[in-house]
């Protein structure tokens, strides 16, 4: 299926990512913290490290240490799943549940990320699974529609086109 920018995304588009022991270990801690928003801290942790697992291997660098998805705090007071990419901003990567057809992305996370990648986890088996299904560069409600988004073999052109932007706007650059 040729890929352009206003492609739908199909099943083989779905790259599977097996969050590692250690990510799945580091997501049950993170969720221990906050017994009443466990489930949402861990399924947003998996989400988050199968996407920084996918960009390392695409060569795009990531720092979850400055994602707040990573602050125990914040964890607790927002559902937050971002992932900071060093040079370019940060990414949401929001889980969508079960067989939905749209994904929620809360509105205190739609200001700022330059983009969105929608995660569909796997756990019910001994080897989980994180199936990356594509990413929305913007949100207008707080649902994406799965149809609408784009193949993840475009997300590295997107974000070199939208840093190369940034540099370009910024008035130092």
């Amino acid at each position: 299926m040729p890929c352009s920018s206003n492609s739908l995304v199909s099943k083989t588009d779905n790259i599977v990512i097996m969050p590692t022991m250690s990510l799945q270990q580091l997501a049950q801690r993170f969720s221990q913290r906050h017994p009443p928003c466990a489930e949402r801290i861990y399924r947003n942790t998996l989400a988050v490290g199968a996407v920084a697992q996918y960009l390392r291997l695409l060569g795009i660098a990531t720092d979850v240490s400055q994602s707040d998805s990573w602050h125990p705090v914040l964890q607790l007071v927002n559902d937050v799943a971002d992932l900071y990419l060093p040079g370019y901003g940060r990414v949401e990567c929001r889980v969508v549940e079960g067989d939905a057809a749209d994904c929620y992305v809360p509105a205190n996370v739609s200001c700022d990320r330059i983009a969105y990648i929608i995660v569909r986890l796997y756990l019910d088996s001994a080897e989980p699974e994180a199936a990356l299904l594509g990413f929305a560069t913007k949100v207008a409600s707080e649902r994406i529609q799965l149809h609408h988004l784009r193949s993840l073999s475009e997300l590295p052109q997107y974000l070199n086109a939208y840093r190369d932007l940034a540099i370009l706007t910024t008035p130092e650059g």
